[in-house]
């Protein structure tokens, strides 16, 4: 019986912690950027997309309201003049991913593109958008 009620409370955590989508998403970062990138809801956004261009300013548009990860992992690279990419490493170049939680702001994330110094001494400001 005690083996059951385990297994039981083990199915129902995972079912709650099912998240509607759980595919990967790609961030391709302008050559170079180092900063705060900020995810933002546009509902006039490409639906469906999981590759998400980053502006030069650190901004990317996305047609999501509950922008999460889910259980996917995110990839992030730069983007170079030819298209060719290179990948950042979340821990060496990519630093304290949220989401809108932390903000307040639904339908926003943010991550760092940087070194982890340059992360520990920037701190982030949500933006009005």
């Amino acid at each position: 019986m005690k083996t059951f009620i385990i297994f039981l409370t083990a199915v129902l955590f995972l079912a709650g912690c099912k998240q509607q989508d759980q595919s990967q998403r790609t961030f391709l970062i302008p050559e170079g950027y180092t900063g705060w990138v900020t995810v933002h809801n546009d509902p006039s956004a490409e639906e469906n997309v999981r590759e998400y261009k980053v502006n030069k300013e650190g901004h990317a548009s996305v047609n999501e309201k509950n922008i999460h990860d889910g259980w996917a992992a995110t990839n992030y690279f730069y983007l170079d003049k030819d298209g060719d990419r290179k990948e950042l490493s979340p821990g060496k170049m990519i630093h304290g991913a949220s989401s809108g939680d932390e903000t307040g702001k639904e339908g926003e994330a943010y991550f760092f593109v940087g070194d982890k110094k340059k992360f520990e001494t920037t701190e982030y400001i949500p933006e009005d958008r």
